[in-house]
């Protein structure tokens, strides 16, 4: 008894001392652990004063006070700037930057031509009073000859006089050819004049338009709500934010507010509208590398929350890379993201429409290269030139394309036995010929998963 009582005392003793020296490590564990912490909270701390210190408020001041002055200059500073989703100093500075660079440059330019139509105007008066000195010299000495032929040769009355009347029919002549010539001036004095009235015009509506516009228009139009893995997202936009269906997108990362310098990570396409601030959509275009996630940007070239902005389409507008001209599928494409074509250039080279102040892109597709396409090349360069006067900015097809999210659809045949003649259907070789394929992607009723959680 005595031997086995000594056994479990031993036993006892020895779990008592394991338990207490694994305390001690846990304990001397933690401290270490403590005091890396607190070397990283210091170090923060460091971190956050040099960055309120950049940002002009001092090292001691508390978050709350410094979240109240921001808040103070983006209403100040960042207004009609910039949604309030993008407010940050530095974007603020570039974009009040940029705008005061782009007015700077259109008033230079609008002076420039208001000067170059004072000149002309001022060049038309004085060959205007050119042509009456001229006229009255002429007059003068007619007169004078008239007289000296009638005191010398008095016998030469009847033909000095014939040939007075002959001198004064010139000169009515002269005089009827001079009316009309300053008619003709007149007329032109008031085109130019109206010219500058219309360009006094676009330049109010260019200034008036610019103060409700965000510093970019490359700005992100919302974002990825949720995303699921069967090729659905939602979107934080709706029927409040004048949203339709058929809508793309392009996707960019969440830290890329900027879609002119970002990269596009994919495109989605709007397949149902769920609610004010909701709606469903397809992803259209994925990288299995860098996937789309929540909280992803998305942006559209051609639709604008509550703005319906216009284009003009000009040049040789291929969207599938065929050989053949889709001006009009470039047209659809622009009205079903609730956009409005102002002008485009027709296949004969005529322009329809007209290019106004109210323009906001010019879609340049290929210029024409070749001397037969003479009336397509003089229709190009009258759109460029009206898309200069009026400030408009001009976008490539590829970028018009890509910022706006879409991605021609390929066709695709399985081949084998069970292939049939339909699967083929002929192309046209022009466009009065009937098209046998459809110029759209198919729309296919959809039937929505169960909605995600809020």
């Amino acid at each position: 008894m005595f031997i086995f009582l000594f056994l479990i005392c031993a036993v006892f003793a020895y779990l008592g001392w394991k338990g207490y020296s694994e305390a001690t490590q846990r304990a001397d564990s933690l401290d270490a652990t403590l005091v890396t912490t607190k070397d990283q909270v210091g170090k923060q701390q460091t971190i956050i004063e040099d960055h309120q210190e950049r940002m002009g408020f001092g090292r001691s001041d508390n978050p709350e006070s410094v979240k109240t002055a921001f808040e103070a200059d983006m209403k100040a500073y960042g207004a009609g700037v910039a949604d309030e989703g993008s407010w940050f100093y530095r974007k603020v500075l570039e974009a009040v930057s940029n705008e005061a660079r782009q007015t700077a440059g259109r008033e230079t330019a609008l002076k420039n031509q208001v000067g170059d139509l004072t000149k002309t105007m001022q060049a038309l008066e004085n060959q205007k009073a050119a042509e009456i000195a001229k006229i009255d010299e002429a007059r003068q000495k007619v007169a004078t000859n008239a007289a000296a032929a009638e005191t010398t040769f008095l016998e030469d009355r009847k033909k000095m006089e014939k040939s007075v009347n002959d001198l004064m029919a010139k000169v009515d002549q002269q005089k009827d050819e001079f009316d009309t010539k300053a008619a003709a001036w007149q007329t032109e004095k008031t085109a130019l004049e109206k010219e500058v009235g219309k360009l006094t015009d676009a330049t109010e509506i260019l200034k008036a338009g610019r103060k409700d516009e965000p510093g970019s228009f490359e700005f992100a139009d919302g974002r990825i709500s949720w995303v699921n893995q069967n090729g659905t997202v939602w979107i934080n936009l709706g029927t409040a934010d004048s949203l339709r269906r058929q809508v793309t997108f392009s996707v960019y990362d969440y830290d890329q507010h900027d879609a002119a310098k970002a990269s596009k990570k994919g495109s989605i396409e709007v397949t149902r509208l769920l609610g004010p601030h909701m709606a469903e959509a397809k992803v259209t275009e994925d990288d299995s590398n860098n996937p789309i996630l929540t909280g992803d940007n998305i942006y559209s070239q051609v639709w604008h929350r509550g703005k319906r902005l216009h284009f003009a389409l000009t040049g040789f507008i291929d969207v599938d890379g065929d050989g053949r001209s889709d001006m009009q599928l470039a047209r659809e494409l622009i009205e079903m993201n609730d956009g409005i074509v102002d002008a485009y250039l027709k296949d004969d080279g005529t322009t329809e429409g007209e290019i106004t102040a109210n323009t906001r892109y010019l879609v340049l597709g290929d210029a024409p290269e070749s001397v037969l396409q003479g009336k397509l090349l003089d229709g190009w360069n009258s759109m460029s030139q009206d898309a200069s006067k009026y400030g408009v900015e001009s976008v490539t097809l590829a970028e018009f394309l890509g910022q706006m999210g879409y991605k021609p659809q390929d066709r695709s045949v399985t081949l084998g036995t069970g292939a049939t003649a339909r699967d083929f259907p002929a192309r046209p070789e022009d466009e009065s010929a009937p098209v046998s394929a459809p110029r759209f992607r198919a729309r296919t009723p959809y039937k929505a998963p169960a909605l995600p959680p809020q």
